[in-house]
């Protein structure tokens, strides 16, 4: 009986051990702690082990509490989780910030020449001048000369500028020349060659044709790739962004985020999309080689299992797949309805494929028919390999034609609302030009929810925005209006979401 008792009391014993908590290393309280939750919860405080949380509570934190666990007085603050932006291009941010000539995207052609001429005096002959970002109302501003403007300033120095959609490059002779383009060159599918009245460059090369120039420019360095995804990095945690998608990764940048990884400096988790049959890749091969090994380029934070697949331009450049013509211009007529980069046959064979290879997909989309043949591919490839568990995703979800609206859910196919330009601004403006009152119905976010269909933001940086900061974005996405103040009144505002939280007790 005696050996009974102590066996049961052991057992008794081991029990009670195996309940006691491990210290945490950090406890945090007294403040305002938002779980965005699927009920809204509010928390005073959290108690973190080893970086993650292990405990949320209002009043029981101290058995987390061990001799050498910090304690943190939130003092009040407001906390939640950390922003996820599902649409950037880091790299290039990066590279702009560093490197390049950048300038705001509201500067007149003669500013940004005046700029541009700045840059030029403090850089050597022959050195190359990259940078932007040129609004969407130059070429409006200035149909003719802007070649002729930017020769004068820069005789020695090629130039090469991107436009504030990152689609578009406004270009001088000499760099022209470099990359060897000239008014009799054919342009590149998905592309356009810029020509004025008399047949000669305009200076502005559009899409693929921008794209197929920028890739015949000197290359920046591993280590410089690394530090333009740093720099980016910093002001992205610096606003709340904790994890991110990089919205196209071609070899360049993912040797970037790979050397960053190996030498431990990479300070946010990152989803690569790997480039698929891009102007921005060097060649094919390389993406096929890049996406039959996906998995064995997986890195410490950086997860390479996604892809991107640019389908059209966008609206102001006319160069957006639409179901109805664009509004009628001498250039393009009055039948214009933009062109697809892949016919539907090969693209739906090729998210089919990528799919089969537990790929997700994103898809660039910004017209109406452009989507419409996204939501097919991704259909053919539910058909062929059955629910893979890919939520798939349509980039940009702007120009939706209502029949295709409720496959988004059907489908397991993710919104993306990128970029944020669901407010009265220039490039509303820019896309009414082009398409009359259906530019007046973009971005129908209230609309996607209420299907059930998953929506998600994305900035699109450094394009369009003017930093990383994400709650501009949010802002216009609740209230329809420019949250910079600059312009007044509402865009759609039957499709702002609903801002109404669950208020802290």
């Amino acid at each position: 009986m005696k050996r009974i008792l102590i066996c049961v009391l052991a057992l008794i014993l081991s029990a009670c051990a195996s309940t006691t908590i491990e210290p945490a290393d950090q406890l945090y309280v007294n403040g305002s702690v938002y779980t965005v939750d699927e009920n809204d919860r509010w928390f005073a405080g959290f108690a973190v082990r080893d970086g993650e949380i292990v405990a949320l509570a209002d009043d029981d934190l101290e058995q987390y509490r061990g001799a050498s666990t910090q304690v943190i007085d939130l003092e009040g603050r407001f906390v939640m989780p950390g922003i996820q932006d599902m649409h950037l291009h880091p790299v290039d941010g990066g590279l702009a910030g560093r490197f390049e000539c950048t300038f705001p995207d509201t500067l007149t052609a003669e500013e940004i020449v005046a700029f541009v001429a700045g840059c030029i005096d403090e850089a050597e002959p022959g050195e190359w001048i990259q940078g932007g970002q040129w609004g969407p109302l130059l070429e409006i501003q200035n149909p003719e000369g802007l070649l002729a403007m930017l020769d004068a300033v820069s005789p020695d120095n090629p130039v090469f500028l991107m436009d504030w959609s990152v689609h578009n490059a406004w270009l001088n002779s000499l760099a022209f020349e470099a990359v060897g383009i000239d008014a009799t060159s054919a342009a590149p599918k998905g592309g356009v060659i810029g020509k004025d009245e008399d047949g000669s460059l305009s200076g502005i090369l559009y899409d693929n044709a921008a794209y197929v120039a920028r890739n015949r420019i000197p290359a920046y360095s591993t280590e410089q790739v690394a530090e333009a995804i740093t720099f980016s990095i910093e002001r992205m945690l610096g606003h709340g962004i904790t994890s991110m998608k990089d919205a196209i990764v071609t070899r360049r940048n993912l040797l970037g985020y790979q050397h960053l990884a190996e030498q431990g400096e990479l300070s946010m988790r990152v989803k690569g999309a790997l480039a698929w049959k891009s102007a921005w890749s060097r060649s094919h091969e390389d993406e096929i080689e890049l996406t039959d090994t996906h998995e064995a380029l997986d890195r410490d934070r950086f997860d390479a299992g996604f892809a991107k697949i640019m389908l059209d331009g966008i609206p102001p450049t006319y160069t957006a797949a639409v179901l109805e013509p664009y509004n009628a211009t001498p250039e393009f007529g009055d039948a214009h309805t933009g062109k697809l980069m892949h016919d539907p046959e090969t693209l739906a064979r090729d998210v089919t494929a990528l799919d089969a290879k537990g790929l997700t997909v994103k898809i660039h989309a910004t017209g109406d028919r452009s989507v419409r043949v996204a939501l097919d591919a991704f259909e053919a490839a539910r058909e062929a390999n059955g629910p893979s568990g890919l939520r798939h995703e349509i980039s940009h979800a702007e120009m939706i034609h209502p029949d295709d609206l409720p496959r988004f859910a059907e489908l397991n196919v993710a919104a993306e609302m990128c970029p944020i330009l669901w407010y009265p601004g220039p490039a509303v403006q820019a896309m009414e030009m082009a398409l009359g009152e259906r530019a007046q119905r973009f971005w129908p976010v209230k609309s996607f929810v209420e299907s059930g269909a998953l929506v998600f933001y994305g900035s699109d940086w450094p394009s369009v925005v003017p930093d990383t900061n994400p709650w501009p974005g949010i802002e216009a996405m609740v209230s329809r209006e420019d949250p910079y103040g600059q312009f007044e009144g509402e865009f759609w505002p039957e499709q702002a979401v609903d801002h109404r939280l669950n208020a802290r007790p």
